[in-house]
């Protein structure tokens, strides 16, 4: 659980924004902030989507997302008090992270789904994956995930785990090499594997309900290794191109 500092307050989020509240079912509610308090606390109508009240307790976990000129923003946030006003209800919501700004894609993603191991990330953990059974044994797993699509940057996952932002992990990957290049597959022992390190950017609740919507960021590509993820995503566009034409 991320803990309530005064370092994760900001100043970008104000009275009187319009904002989307995303609980962890994955639903979206239409939200505005009506007020905050000098110790950080800001107090939001307990907003309703299709005439139906959200659904909320104290110490709940949602985020909060507001849009400026320059893009769109997610912060988590805790339910910490809900109040009756007549009629009406309220809760303050305290800010637990920053509020991380999206990123422009820099780059085309390619839906595509495929297994992916995730481990817990070290300074050693490369070389002890490398290492054999043995090694690899000694390295903590994190989770067994699946992509949703993939770019040259970096890749976003369905994951039961709540990474926090700027989480870095090493991903495992099955790959075969093809005269077109390389080709995701399920993982197993056929082949090497291919390890990948990234850093978490995105963490939001996805609309299943107890899975996340997980964007990494890729770090420390090497060059051959970003060739080969730049001509696997143009080979497989083209190819979902003809196959849709083709439909």
């Amino acid at each position: 659980m991320i803990e309530v500092t005064k370092q994760a307050q900001d100043d970008i989020i104000v009275v009187g924004d319009k904002i989307d509240l995303v609980v962890q079912a994955g639903l979206v509610y239409r939200a505005m902030i009506e007020d905050r308090l000098k110790d950080g606390p800001f107090l939001v109508a307990v907003p309703t989507r299709r005439g139906v009240l959200m659904e909320v307790a104290q110490e709940d976990d949602i985020y909060l997302v507001f849009y400026r000129e320059s893009g769109r923003y997610i912060a988590q946030m805790k339910v910490v008090a809900i109040e009756r006003r007549g009629a009406a209800r309220y809760m303050w919501i305290l800010q637990k992270t920053k509020a991380q700004k999206n990123q422009r894609r820099e780059a085309y993603r390619l839906p595509v789904s495929f297994n992916v191991q995730i481990f817990e990330y070290s300074e050693d953990t490369e070389e002890a994956l490398a290492g054999g059974a043995d090694e690899k044994a000694k390295v903590t797993a994190l989770e067994k995930a699946n992509s949703r699509d993939i770019s040259v940057t970096g890749i976003s996952l369905l994951t039961k785990k709540q990474f926090a932002l700027e989480d870095k992990c090493i991903l495992e990957m099955q790959v075969e090499r093809t005269p077109a290049g390389i080709r995701f597959r399920e993982l197993s022992n056929k082949t090497p594997p291919l390890y990948l390190t990234a850093t978490v950017r995105r963490c939001i609740p996805w609309r299943t309900g107890n899975m996340f919507n997980t964007g990494m960021q890729f770090f420390g590509l090497t060059r051959n290794i970003s060739e080969d993820l730049a001509r696997y995503v143009l080979t497989e566009q083209q190819r979902q191109i003809k196959m849709r034409r083709r439909g």
